[in-house]
């Protein structure tokens, strides 16, 4: 980034917002390198991972959704359990894999990054998770981007060529 943008109020946030990221999946790394991180939990980091490399945000989506909530049951709806029963739900199923700060914040990083990801390597509609949101910039303005560039490569090959 430039250093005039980097000044800028919605520079100053995006450089914020960066470093932040950063220091929450320092945890997340230390972890991996000691090779404690929890198996269900690391596949499913890196079920996410390839489902981006692959451009399949949706599918990253679906994955990150079940790291973080998990399969746990929640009696909605049941009215007058006792705390009895409420101990036979919980007790063979962990609620979600956020139990701690640590966790929770190296997740949310993990989420920006599939963003990010997202904007940088834009795919198709079917593929994107809230395809041309407007919120960090348009996805299809990105997508629009990518296909001009290529078109542009591909014209220079031709030029070339003949």
């Amino acid at each position: 980034m430039p250093e005039a943008e980097k000044r800028t109020a919605k520079g100053k946030f995006v450089v914020a917002t960066f470093n932040q990221c950063a220091s929450y999946l320092n945890p997340m790394f230390k972890i991996c390198g000691k090779k404690i991180l929890p198996g269900d939990g690391r596949q499913a980091l890196v079920k996410v991972v390839q489902c981006c490399m692959k451009r399949d945000y949706l599918a990253a989506m679906d994955e990150y959704i079940r790291l973080a909530i998990g399969n746990a049951p929640w009696p909605i709806g049941v009215t007058m359990v006792g705390i009895h029963e409420r101990e036979k739900i919980y007790t063979n199923s962990v609620a979600h894999i956020m139990n701690d700060e640590t966790t929770r914040k190296y997740l949310q990083s993990v989420k920006r990054l599939m963003t990010f990801s997202q904007r940088r390597y834009p795919t198709g509609p079917s593929k994107s998770v809230v395809f041309n949101s407007l919120a960090n910039g348009s996805d299809l303005q990105s997508l629009l981007a990518e296909e001009r560039a290529a078109n542009n490569v591909l014209s220079k090959e031709r030029r070339r060529l003949v």
